[in-house]
């Protein structure tokens, strides 16, 4: 009898649209990595003009990928299937990666509704370093150009070393590493559009225009510091020019 009752209230559960019957607006259904570093990611889901947005994270909560994916679907308002290679803008600074696949409400722009999966990144990797102030080594910051390595991963295959490090600086100190007095002066907005070496003893790394609104004779020299030793790493004893669109007589003024 007992049975019989049970039978007949799940029954009546899903005539009334109970919730735990309702399938996931978005849901990831294999996430993988590819022998390339790319992140193979296949799901489901419905949303507005079919657009399902990605993120990837690593275990320190730096972006590593951001973007979208378009369903199969049919019609607007049905469930289709989405597929993506993602490409990674930086190498993951910790084994496992967080894969974040879900829905952008087109009125607020609040999340409605999410799938995660956390999957092991285990490619080969070699440690570089990247310089930040530090307010406990250097607690009164009398000198502003005093910076303190910390190391960080690139890709053993790395066809870019000095670019791929960059790019992992510009995501800064890990909480962590906030706490134990790590600062980042230089803003981490910034783009970078090349390095290149510009005579026998210089190189010289160009950043976006968003370099030029920085100013301040403190930070300033903060920033030269942490740009400068990060990037002597791999051209000893050169010159380090910073510019910001070409143009070096503006950017990192005081």
């Amino acid at each position: 009898m007992k049975k019989v009752l049970l039978l007949v209230l799940i029954l009546l559960m899903f005539l009334s649209g109970c919730s735990i019957f309702k399938e996931k607006e978005v849901s990831l259904t294999k996430v993988s990595v590819n022998s390339d570093g790319s992140i193979h990611v296949e799901g489901k889901g419905r949303a507005f003009e079919n657009t399902i947005a990605l993120k990837v994270l690593d275990e320190n909560d730096f972006l590593l990928y951001e973007g979208s994916s378009t369903t199969d679907a049919k019609d607007m308002g049905q469930f289709g299937n989405f597929k993506e290679d993602i490409r990674l803008n930086v190498f993951p600074q910790t084994d496992k990666i967080k894969v974040i696949a879900y829905i952008v409400s087109p009125k607020d722009g609040t999340i409605t509704n999410k799938d995660e999966k956390i999957v092991n990144y285990d490619l080969p990797y070699k440690t570089v370093l990247v310089f930040y102030g530090n307010t406990k080594k250097n607690p009164e910051m009398l000198d502003c150009t005093k910076v303190f390595p910390v190391e960080r991963r690139v890709a053993s295959n790395s066809q870019n070393p000095p670019m791929d490090t960059m790019k992992v600086f510009l995501l800064g100190p890990t909480k962590k590493e906030e706490i134990e007095g790590y600062v980042m002066s230089t803003p981490k907005n910034l783009t970078i559009n090349k390095i290149e070496k510009i005579a026998n003893n210089k190189v010289q790394i160009d950043f976006g225009k968003e370099l030029l609104d920085v100013g301040g004779s403190c930070r300033v020299g903060a920033i030269r510091a942490e740009i400068t030793q990060t990037l002597q790493q791999f051209y000893p004893g050169y010159e380090v020019i910073i510019s910001a669109n070409g143009n070096t007589e503006e950017v990192l003024q005081p």
